[in-house]
C-alpha cells in the first residue's frame, strides 16, 4: 500500500520550493487530521491529490493560498482542467476540490497561517447548482467567453500537460499494451519484431532477463511498424483507447488518454553527454544533428560518461519513457567513423525518400540504428568505410495503378506472409517501375501470378531478405519455374536492378547492407 506520508516526503524532498506554496508540515499535519476525522489510506491519496491540484496551481502561478478569493478558485479550477491532465470540470470533481480546499483553509486558519477561510464556500455557492448542475462552466470545462474577457490576471498556460503519479500511469499504461498486444492477434507481429530486434524470431528467456524484455517493449510500441498500417504500436493503441478506455481505470481514463497523445511524439534519440546543469539536467547533444537538449538522465555521479553514446526514448519535456537508459563506450574516432556509416545510409535512403532527415531516418530504422551502435561499442571493434555504391541518381517512382491485377496479388500475398508496410510498397513499386519500363499483357489467369512471384523474387534477390521459398511454392501451384526465373531476368533488365538497389530498401535490407 502506498504510504502518503512517503508521498509527500518524496514531494518536498526534490524540491524544497514547495515549502513557499504550502509549509511541509502543514501539508502533513493536515493529512493526519484528516485521517483523525476518519479518512481510510484511499480516502487521503485522493484528499492529497486535491491538494496538489491547488499547489500546483499556485506554484505555477505566484498566487498565495491565503490571499485567494472565490473568484481565484474559479480561476484556478479553469486552469488546472487545461493544465492538469488527471483534472476533468463536473460536478463531483469540483465539489470535491472545494471541499478538500475549505477545510485546508479551515485547518490553516486555526494554524494561524491565513486569515480568511470561507472563500472555497463561496465559491461552492457559485458553481454547485441544484440537481448537481454544474454552474457558469461549458460541457467541455472551459470558462464562457463573456467571463473570460472581464478577467484582469490572466495566468499562462503550461507548455506541456502535468501528470500526478507520472510513473504509475505510465506503468499502468505499459501493462495495458502490453497486454493488448500479447493477443494472439498480434503473433506474427510480435515474431517479426523479434527478429528485427534479436536477429532471431525465437523469444529469449524474459524470466532470466528481464530487462531484455522491458527494452524489447520498449522498442516493439515506439518503434516498430505494423505491417496493415505502417503506425507505431503506441499510435494504434492511442486509437484503440480513446474509443475503449478500461472501466478499471474510470477515475485515470482521461489522465491516460492524454498521455497516451503525448506519448504520440516520444522518439528515440541517440546521443552524446557533455555536461550538467544547475539543476541537475543533462546537456546532451544529438549524435546526428548536433543539436543541444536538455534531458533528465538516471545516471550516478561516479559514471565517466566521456565517451558514452546513448540511445534513450525521450519525451518532448526532455523526460525518458523509462528509467532506463541503454548506453555503450566509444571513442571519438569510432564515432566519427560510425556517423559516417550512418550518413551514407541516408543518402541511400534519401533515393527513395527525397528530403528525408535524421529524424524521419530514425523513426524507419529504429532497429538498425540499435545495432549499428551496439556494434560500435563492442571491444576491438573497427568499423569499415561504407563499401557499397549505386548509379542510381534522380529517381522518380512510377504513379501505383491500383487495379493492375498483379498490385491486387501483391496485396493479398504479403497479407497471407505478413510482409512489412515498407516491404509490400516497395514490391508494389517495383512493379510499377517495371510496368512503365516493360509493358506486359496477360493472357491467362496465372500470368499475373506468375509475374507478381517474380516481382517478389527479385526483391528478395537485391535486398538478400527472405520472404518467401519461389521454388516450393511453385511446385505446389503447379508453375514451371523456369516461367519464374525468365521474369525475373526481365525485370532485372529493364529496371537495372543493383545489390541492395536504394530505390527498393527497407530496414531489413539496410540491416543485410551493414551485417552481411
Amino acid at each position: 500500500m502506498i504510504n502518503i506520508y512517503d508521498i509527500i516526503n518524496d514531494l518536498y524532498t526534490d524540491d524544497e520550493g514547495w515549502n513557499q506554496v504550502l509549509r511541509r508540515e502543514y501539508a502533513e499535519q493536515f493529512l493526519r487530521t484528516e485521517a483523525f476525522r476518519g479518512a481510510s489510506d484511499d480516502d487521503l491519496l485522493d484528499i492529497w491529490g486535491q491538494v496538489m491540484y491547488l499547489l500546483i496551481y499556485c506554484g505555477n502561478t505566484g498566487c498565495k493560498i491565503g490571499d485567494m478569493t472565490s473568484e481565484d478558485l474559479i480561476y484556478c479550477i479553469s486552469w488546472c482542467q487545461r493544465n492538469i491532465a488527471d483534472f476533468e470540470v463536473n460536478y463531483d470533481s469540483v465539489e470535491q476540490l472545494l471541499s478538500v480546499i475549505h477545510r485546508l483553509l479551515v485547518f490553516l486558519k486555526h494554524k494561524k497561517a491565513i486569515t480568511d477561510d470561507d472563500a472555497a464556500l463561496r465559491c461552492k455557492r457559485k458553481l454547485l447548482g441544484a440537481d448537481k448542475k454544474l454552474n457558469l462552466f461549458n460541457a467541455d470545462g472551459s470558462l464562457p467567453d463573456e467571463y473570460e474577457k472581464y478577467r484582469t490576471n490572466r495566468e499562462p498556460d503550461l507548455d506541456t500537460k502535468i501528470f500526478m503519479q507520472m510513473g504509475k500511469k505510465l506503468t499502468d499504461l505499459f501493462y495495458l499494451m502490453k497486454n493488448y498486444f500479447n493477443d494472439d492477434s498480434f503473433r506474427y507481429e510480435r515474431k517479426r519484431a523479434r527478429l528485427s530486434y534479436f536477429g532471431s524470431d525465437s523469444e529469449p528467456d524474459f524470466e532470466k532477463r528481464p530487462e531484455i524484455e522491458a527494452s524489447f517493449w520498449e522498442f516493439f510500441l515506439f518503434d516498430f511498424h505494423l505491417s496493415d498500417t505502417n503506425q507505431r504500436p503506441v499510435e494504434a493503441f492511442y486509437e484503440y483507447y480513446k474509443s475503449h478506455p478500461d472501466p478499471d481505470y474510470e477515475k485515470s481514463n482521461k489522465a491516460l488518454t492524454v498521455l497516451l497523445e503525448a506519448m504520440q511524439k516520444v522518439r528515440l534519440m541517440v546521443f552524446t553527454i557533455e555536461g550538467e546543469d544547475e539543476d541537475g539536467w543533462y546537456l546532451c547533444r544529438d549524435f546526428f544533428t548536433g543539436s543541444i537538449s536538455e534531458l533528465s538522465l538516471p545516471l550516478d555521479d561516479n559514471i565517466d560518461t566521456g565517451n558514452l553514446l546513448c540511445l534513450a526514448h525521450v519525451f518532448e519535456d526532455g523526460n525518458l519513457i523509462t528509467e532506463y537508459l541503454w548506453s555503450v563506450y566509444v571513442k571519438p574516432l569510432a564515432r566519427k567513423a560510425l556517423l559516417k556509416r550512418f550518413s551514407s545510409l541516408l543518402e541511400w535512403y534519401r533515393v527513395s525518400e527525397p528530403g528525408a532527415d535524421w529524424e524521419n531516418f530514425c523513426e524507419n530504422n529504429a532497429a538498425l540504428i540499435t545495432h549499428m551502435v551496439g556494434y560500435a561499442g563492442m571491444q576491438d571493434t573497427i568499423l569499415e568505410p561504407f563499401r557499397w555504391s549505386t548509379k542510381i541518381r534522380n529517381y522518380k517512382p512510377s504513379l501505383i495503378k491500383e487495379d493492375d491485377p498483379v498490385h491486387q496479388f501483391i496485396i493479398r500475398f504479403s497479407r497471407l506472409l505478413h510482409i512489412s508496410w515498407k516491404d509490400r510498397k516497395n514490391l508494389l513499386q517495383m512493379w510499377s517501375d517495371f510496368y512503365t519500363e516493360h509493358p506486359v499483357s496477360f493472357f491467362s489467369t496465372d500470368e499475373y501470378i506468375v509475374w507478381a512471384l517474380a516481382i517478389l523474387g527479385s526483391y528478395m534477390t537485391l535486398t538478400e531478405t527472405y520472404l518467401l521459398d519461389i521454388v516450393s511454392y511453385a511446385e505446389k501451384t503447379k508453375i514451371e519455374g523456369w516461367r519464374i526465373h525468365d521474369r525475373m531476368q526481365i525485370i532485372r533488365t529493364a529496371l537495372n536492378l543493383e545489390h541492395f538497389d536504394p530505390r527498393y530498401c527497407s530496414e531489413s535490407s539496410f540491416m543485410n547492407m551493414m551485417f552481411s
